[in-house]
């Protein structure tokens, strides 16, 4: 799966992209009709039953396939009703974002490569052609967003913002391979952080666009209400994270750095709390884990890209969260896939240093 980063473009309101390629071949289009399958017989061929399936037959150029039209079913009657438990949210996934796909035609591409990679976890026996409709659907995707998101005007930035939202979510949904394509050279850090950061960088732009439209109101409000009382609540003592952040002051003698990293785990002791009471819904756990991922600074984030080691041992921490997140379909399975790589990443003094997440979440190394 290809991958994107978004980030705030030095010249204007303009957000940069890099696009990297996969390292496989690049899957064929949904729009040309599979290989014709023959059963011979003396003096003459007979199509086979498989070619008569309405997913074989060759469509024309600019239409969609019977299987595109089986993925906007699928998101429409089950895919949309998994980002949130509130029926407003989810409604504005089931009817407003695919008919803003209808305008924008890569956000449409977006909502049918998420659909694809979700319909594949239900289908075994289609997975591979089901993720390759994916990988398809993505590439068209971020083809076509990449000179909007260079050019950015207030009419785009609403789907701009939502294609954002759907690209993070297939990073996330992915299959996580030894080889993913979504980590960055050999190091630990996942590509999905970066395109929350870019989604960041999006609202903040065109923040004053996006809060326009009264109808994206209740999709702000919950974020906004959770960003208070993140801001003005003095986070309770964390055992784990007490003895890291311990354990960098004592190590770490860069006093920028130190201040860095302290500051992510500040951070994560408020997105702890969402995780320590009954009281708070399996939305909120959500936004709350990922409002780190909002909240850390662009030197932390540096720090990640260079993998330096004590910036590792904190996203370890985080691993912690998105295992008590594996409910979530597009999350499911992160913690440990993340806290594996960390750990491959560090030499044998640092893998003490996250002994806790490493037990906290049950991972055998």
């Amino acid at each position: 799966m290809p991958s994107m980063q978004i980030q705030e473009s030095k010249g204007g309101r303009g957000i940069s992209c890099d696009f990297t390629t996969p390292a496989h071949p690049t899957a064929p289009s949904p729009h040309v009709g599979g290989s014709s399958s023959t059963i011979h017989t003396p003096g003459s061929q007979v199509t086979s039953p498989r070619d008569t399936s309405i997913h074989h037959q060759p469509v024309p150029a600019g239409w969609f396939s019977a299987i595109d039209l089986e993925l906007l079913h699928h998101f429409t009657t089950s895919t949309c009703f998994t980002f949130s438990s509130e029926p407003m949210v989810r409604n504005f996934w089931r009817v407003n974002v695919p008919r803003m796909g209808f305008s924008f035609e890569y956000v449409l591409r977006g909502v049918l490569s998420l659909a694809a990679l979700h319909l594949s976890r239900f289908k075994p026996q289609r997975r591979d052609s089901l993720i390759e409709q994916a990988i398809v659907h993505h590439n068209a995707s971020s083809s076509m967003a990449l000179p909007v998101l260079n050019d950015l005007t207030s009419q785009n930035s609403v789907p701009i913002f939502f294609f954002s939202m759907l690209t993070t979510y297939i990073a996330f949904a992915s299959p996580k391979e030894s080889d993913n394509l979504l980590l960055i050279s050999n190091g630990a850090m996942p590509e999905w952080l970066f395109l929350f950061r870019g989604m960041r960088s999006v609202i903040e732009l065109n923040s004053d666009a996006i809060h326009s439209i009264m109808s994206l109101n209740f999709i702000f409000d919950s974020g906004r209400q959770l960003n208070i009382f993140w801001e003005t609540t003095t986070p309770p003592e964390h055992e784990g994270l007490k003895e890291l952040e311990c354990t960098l002051k004592t190590h770490v003698k860069d006093a920028q750095k130190l201040g860095e990293l302290l500051h992510a785990i500040d951070s994560l002791k408020r997105s702890f709390i969402f995780f320590h009471s009954t009281s708070y819904t399996d939305d909120q756990r959500l936004r709350a884990a990922f409002m780190w991922l909002f909240k850390v600074r662009e030197e932390f984030v540096k720090l990640l890209k260079i993998q330096d080691s004590e910036a590792y041992c904190v996203l370890a921490y985080f691993c912690v969260l998105l295992q008590r997140l594996d409910y979530t379909w597009w999350i499911e399975g992160w913690g440990v896939h993340l806290i594996g790589r960390i750990y491959s990443a560090l030499n044998e003094g640092y893998r003490l240093w996250i002994r806790w997440p490493i037990e906290e979440i049950g991972w055998v190394p």
